[in-house]
């Protein structure tokens, strides 16, 4: 005599609707932890980029202040500038040098010329210095 299979109650699959919610939740933590970091970075570019522009300005100033300066007579060579615009001062100074040749001759007429740009960015002092020899001959003094 054969027997039916005696039938036993299935169980519904569980649900791992827990595990979904929580895998979910540690993604978009991750993913926000990353945007954080690039969005620091970013911030952390810009500043470098604002910074690097600034020394740009002030090269560029400093350049003009000497092209101007190094036209003037000797005795109108020391003065100062403001660069209002970009809040950079601009001071210029002389001093006679003394070279000597390999011949053992005095170079006469020559000068050391010192620009100095001072400013600041975010509070913070900041001082670039320029210095070049210019040559004034006695006859240009006057």
């Amino acid at each position: 005599m054969l027997h039916a299979p005696c039938s036993m109650p299935q169980r519904p699959p569980r649900r791992r609707s827990g595990y979904i919610l929580f895998e979910l939740v540690l993604a978009l933590g991750i993913f926000a932890i990353a945007v954080l970091g690039l969005a620091k970075t970013l911030n952390q570019a810009l500043e470098t980029a604002n910074l690097l522009k600034r020394d740009q300005i002030i090269r560029i100033g400093m350049r003009n202040f000497l092209e101007e300066i190094r036209r003037k007579p000797l005795t109108e060579m020391s003065m100062s500038t403001m660069d209002a615009t970009y809040g950079v001062t601009y001071t210029s100074s002389t001093e006679p040098v003394s070279l000597r040749t390999t011949r053992g001759d005095t170079l006469t007429d020559i000068y050391n010329l010192t620009i100095k740009a001072t400013s600041s960015f975010n509070d913070v002092p900041q001082e670039d210095t320029l210095t070049v020899y210019v040559y004034k001959p006695a006859q240009q003094q006057r």
